[in-house]
């Protein structure tokens, strides 16, 4: 009986030390986890300040590219309010201004102001012009043209805006014009920007023309047509093409 109860106590002894043990190592096991999950929060809560701290840096960021794209579209802006305004000026200092392409070179024979106040009468006759013309400057564009080159296209002042603006008349009424057997012509004398304008309108001014439809030009870049006693004012090509396809269309029913 002794020995069965010196048995059990053994037995009992042996059970606590394993427990003891497996508690000692659980609680060393446990207090590894705490330790790595405090790591684990330390490490998130820095990583949180970090991404907080970025994220308030790409907020700053957004904000001045912000500011920057609205600065930039308000310089934009006003660029093209001024260009617009240094064009107009530009045009304005052209105002009494014609070009005269095809005179030969040396027709002249002198000073050419002089020259072409007599000529412009000797085109247009006394009737369109009453009298002569005061041409305050004139002057051939670019440098000497080559020997088989086209003549040096003529750049005229006239004193007077009228005048200017009776050659310019005359010559429409005129049409084709000849001197000393060559084809001359007179054009506004328009800024670069206008004359891109005007250019744009070169493929439906040649399907007017094939449709036999009367038009022009108005300042700065504006097409007025003439169709069935009706005069009708363009803005841009597209309006034009779209009267164009209209009265194809009208023309085919």
């Amino acid at each position: 009986m002794e020995g069965a109860t010196a048995n059990a106590q053994q037995i009992e002894a042996g059970v606590l030390a394993a427990i003891q043990s497996l508690k000692v190592h659980f609680t060393a096991q446990l207090q590894e986890v705490i330790i790595s999950n405090q790591e684990i929060k330390d490490a998130i809560g820095v990583f949180s300040e970090r991404l907080t701290s970025a994220e308030t840096r790409i907020s700053k960021v957004e904000d001045d590219v912000s500011f920057l794209v609205s600065k930039e579209t308000s310089l934009h802006k006003k660029i093209q309010e001024l260009q617009l305004k240094v064009d107009d000026l530009e045009n304005r200092s052209r105002r009494s201004n014609l070009r005269l392409v095809g005179l030969p070179e040396n027709t002249e024979q002198g000073e050419l102001t002089i020259f072409l106040q007599t000529f412009l009468i000797d085109v247009f006759g006394r009737d369109a012009l009453p009298s002569p013309p005061i041409i305050e400057r004139a002057h051939r564009l670019q440098g000497r043209n080559t020997p088989n080159g086209p003549p040096r296209v003529i750049i005229m002042k006239f004193l007077n805006y009228q005048d200017k603006m009776r050659v310019m008349r005359a010559a429409r009424l005129k049409g084709k014009i000849t001197y000393n057997g060559h084809h001359i012509m007179f054009f506004p004398d328009l800024s670069t920007e206008v004359q891109k304008q005007r250019k744009q309108y070169n493929q439906v001014k040649q399907q007017l023309c094939e449709m036999h439809i009367n038009f022009g030009l108005i300042f700065p870049a504006k097409m007025r047509i003439l169709h069935q006693d009706k005069r009708l004012l363009f803005h841009t090509p597209a309006e034009v093409e779209d009267f164009i396809r209209k009265a194809l269309e009208n023309t085919l029913n």
